[in-house]
């Protein structure tokens, strides 16, 4: 079949040098042309998949495929999130809280680094409302460019409407989190479309939150939890739970993930 296609592609193209082709020559070309870049991005796509890069610590991963399994994996957890209950969110957000609090007591920690949720992901209004009253400091995150920032908030009606509809506090110096590891101890809670049993995220695309939690991946005194609903902890396609996320060397696993 591909070879028919290829024997009538350099027909049209031979006579259109004799004379101008038709409506429906042209039609016909674009078509076969159009059919023949379809198969052969296919074969690419197959051949790529095949291939295995080796890091620099040893690790093998496939060169294709990585973003394109993420990408999947994300469009099925933004389904799943679309048909979450209000009910069920109402749920999530008071088990949310207790988690958190135990968490903090836990960890003996002063300063949290939390987010405001948008209405698809679990709600975390609560969450601040109880650390707040509990006396922690609450930072909440401002996008820049490419990159995040967190400052101290003490009432939600301050937050606005910011980069991607997200709710955040007014970027002030004298309100910014500032990390000091000798008197610091540190949770820093994750959104996330989905987490698998080794801590690894799926988050929206953008990467702000890897390249803020590299700072600190080292430091015993911070700690990362995720955020997610239990609908959409990372599964196989069997739908058994224990299904690794793939991942590259710019993400960053969690320390355990919350969820609800």
């Amino acid at each position: 079949m591909q070879e028919e296609r290829i024997k009538r592609i350099n027909e049209l193209y031979h006579l259109s040098k004799e004379r101008p082709l038709t409506e429906e020559e042209l039609k016909e070309q674009g078509i076969l042309r159009a059919e023949y870049l379809s198969q052969i991005r296919m074969s690419v796509k197959g051949q790529l998949s095949q291939v295995t890069i080796v890091e620099s610590d040893g690790s093998l991963n496939p060169l294709q495929s990585i973003r394109e399994k993420k990408e999947a994996y994300r469009r099925t957890c933004m389904e799943i999130r679309g048909n979450i209950s209000p009910e069920r969110k109402a749920d999530a957000s008071s088990f949310l809280k207790g988690e958190v609090l135990k968490i903090v007591k836990i960890l003996k920690v002063n300063k949290i680094l939390l987010y405001a949720s948008k209405d698809e992901e679990v709600p975390t209004d609560e969450t601040f409302e109880a650390l707040l009253s509990a006396g922690y400091e609450i930072y909440y995150p401002v996008t820049m460019k490419d990159s995040i920032s967190f400052y101290k908030v003490e009432d939600l009606s301050l937050l606005q409407p910011g980069t991607f509809g997200v709710r955040e506090p007014k970027a002030e110096e004298k309100n910014k989190f500032i990390y000091n590891p000798k008197e610091d101890s540190v949770l820093i809670l994750v959104p996330g479309l989905s987490f698998d049993d080794e801590g690894n995220r799926i988050g929206y695309g953008k990467g702000y939150y890897d390249r803020f939690l590299a700072e600190y991946v080292s430091d015993s005194s911070v700690k990362t939890a995720g955020i997610c609903f239990v609908e959409c902890k990372c599964k196989n396609a069997a739908g058994n739970a224990g299904f690794k996320i793939p991942t590259d060397k710019n993400d960053v696993r969690m320390d355990f993930v919350i969820y609800v």
